[in-house]
Order: C-alpha cells, then sequence, then structure tokens
C-alpha cells in the first residue's frame, strides 16, 4: 500500500509515529483494505485506477487522490 504516513525509511509519521509500519494492525491500512474501490487481489485503487490507496478521506476527486501522492513522495 502506498501510505501517505510512511516516510522513505519505512517509519511511521503518522498515528503511530515512530514505529516501523505496521500495515495489518494500522487503522489507516485497514479502512483501505474496506474500501469499495480497493481491488482485493492488490493495492489497486478502482475508482482512479491507480495503484496504491491513499485514504477515504483524500479520494473524493482525482485532483485531491494526486496531491495525496504527491504529498507522500515529498515527505
Amino acid at each position: 500500500m502506498l501510505c501517505r504516513f510512511m516516510s522513505p525509511d519505512g517509519r511511521c509519521t503518522g498515528k503511530y509515529e515512530g514505529y516501523a509500519c505496521i500495515k495489518s494492525d494500522c487503522a489507516y491500512w485497514r479502512e483501505s483494505h474496506s474500501c469499495e474501490h480497493h481491488d482485493p487481489t492488490g493495492d489497486y485503487c478502482r475508482r482512479f485506477a491507480r495503484f496504491g490507496c491513499v485514504g477515504k478521506d483524500c479520494c473524493e476527486s482525482l485532483s485531491d487522490y494526486l496531491r495525496a501522492v504527491s504529498d507522500a513522495e515529498s515527505a
């Protein structure tokens, strides 16, 4: 999953700040997998036809999605 809270070194910069990515134990990770647009066979957003979930709070529009991806990559 493309997590906007994961730093380049794999540390969490979000709710679990300081810990290495905890994936399936992370509330954000679970939320992305409960999204109706998330492809269950992989980390793919069917709504915007792109790899990586940015979370429901960042996918109202394609511009919101792209901004979240950009913010995650620049972090």
